[in-house]
């Protein structure tokens, strides 16, 4: 391959390579290959590049991943090649589900994660996920030619034409809706093996403090891009620490998963629509 596994993360996002320095190892290599397959095919999407994926399609395919999920997240990620933007709210969540949430199932696969209702607060978090992105790349991916915010949400306005406090207001929404799938994938933690569970958790709050910091720093949004500093980083350490700790305790709350979350998911694999 043209880049390691590790450079292909580390080059692409901080956040996941900061948050698996603490998997255990035979984990992190799987997920390694995982995150370098689906990375390595969305550059070929959106950047016309050539990397050949296939010897780490049939590596993940050997480890157990499904294939009805590898095919999924290949569809999402193809979709992009002739993109012609997102008609609603449904449709940017089952986009979501396809190159985010597939990731989450399989990573489950990779922990060997076989409960069903475990399957679903891993989609959520990969939809979280994927939302925060679109909420901090909103200006990135204009300039490439994509507007993933729903026409139903700018009322099909040109991006270019939204007043910049009126666009604030519109990524804003998305941020705060993208917290209920976060708060869904909390509530799956308990599945996750325990020796990768923190690791887990401390990607989920990285993540979804991107998204707060656009909240509270909204006024920067336009003149760069928004992330988490070290400090930053290291306080939500320190915090999920302690929230680790907390779900511990006898009198933590679980709730049950929210079928809601997945109306827009209709037939994909693994999602939560069981009558």
């Amino acid at each position: 391959m043209p880049r390691t596994f590790e450079k292909v993360l580390k080059d692409n996002s901080r956040t996941f390579y900061a948050a698996s320095k603490l998997l255990p190892k035979h984990i992190r290599n799987d997920i390694l290959k995982v995150y370098s397959f689906c990375r390595l095919y969305d550059d070929n999407a959106d950047l016309d590049r050539r990397d050949d994926t296939k010897e780490l399609e049939d590596y993940i395919k050997n480890i157990g991943i499904d294939l009805n999920v590898i095919n999924e997240l290949k569809s999402g990620i193809d979709s992009d090649r002739n993109y012609s933007g997102m008609k609603d709210m449904n449709q940017l969540l089952k986009y979501s589900y396809k190159v985010a949430g597939c990731v989450g199932l399989m990573i489950c696969d990779v922990m060997s994660i076989k409960n069903e209702v475990a399957k679903y607060h891993a989609i959520d978090l990969g939809i979280a996920m994927q939302l925060t992105n679109i909420c901090r790349d909103v200006l990135v991916d204009y300039r490439d030619g994509r507007v993933y915010i729903p026409d139903d949400m700018t009322k099909g306005v040109d991006i270019s034409d939204i007043k910049d406090s009126e666009l604030l207001k519109i990524i804003s929404n998305l941020i705060i809706y993208a917290d209920k799938y976060y708060e869904s994938a909390v509530d799956g933690l308990r599945f996750v093996p325990i020796g990768s569970r923190f690791s887990i958790l401390f990607a989920l709050r990285l993540y979804q403090a991107i998204g707060h910091n656009i909240l509270k720093d909204g006024h920067k949004y336009f003149e760069k891009k928004i992330n988490t500093s070290q400090v930053d980083k290291l306080l939500i350490l320190l915090k999920s620490l302690i929230e680790f700790i907390i779900m511990f305790l006898p009198r933590f709350k679980i709730h049950k998963h929210k079928k809601k979350l997945h109306e827009s998911l209709h037939g994909l694999p693994y999602v939560d629509e069981k009558l």
